[in-house]
């Protein structure tokens, strides 16, 4: 059988554990090379099982539900500052801005400016310009 045995190895083991374990390490935010780390298990092997069994939505839906609880996480360390350090009040508002940008990003988040830009415009304004300042160093009037 053709292939790298490593991965195939890798992927029957993950096959003997319920995917709820490995999904549920998704969900608390676990990065693949963590999970992989912990299960003793190659990455190659990791992508494998989860493309044969079809689990990127899943996986895809474990990510925002991390996201959510790392966000909460960010409040609870926040908060977490020992009072008598003078920039736990800063620390506080500035998670709470990012939490607010990130979850509400057209009230809170950074506007920015649309900048369109014409080459063609660009183009013609230089030759303008060019025209006028070789009127200016030659004394002739532009012909029209």
């Amino acid at each position: 059988m053709p292939g790298n045995p490593k991965v195939r190895q890798d992927v029957a083991l993950l096959e003997d554990i319920d995917s709820e374990i490995v999904l549920s390490m998704f969900e608390v935010g676990k990065s693949k090379a963590d999970i992989c780390r912990e299960l003793g298990i190659g990455r190659r092997g990791l992508d494998k099982w989860i493309d044969e069994n079809d689990y990127e939505p899943i996986i895809t839906r474990a990510r925002v539900e991390a996201a959510s609880f790392l966000a909460a996480q960010t409040l609870d360390i926040a908060d977490a500052i020992e009072d008598d350090n003078p920039s736990k009040p800063m620390h506080r508002i500035r998670t709470r801005q990012w939490l607010a940008e990130r979850w509400d990003a057209k009230t809170y988040g950074a506007k920015q400016a649309a900048v369109t830009v014409n080459i063609g415009n660009l183009r013609l304004d230089a030759l303008r310009q060019l025209e006028v300042v070789e009127d200016l160093s030659t004394g002739e009037t532009p012909s029209s």
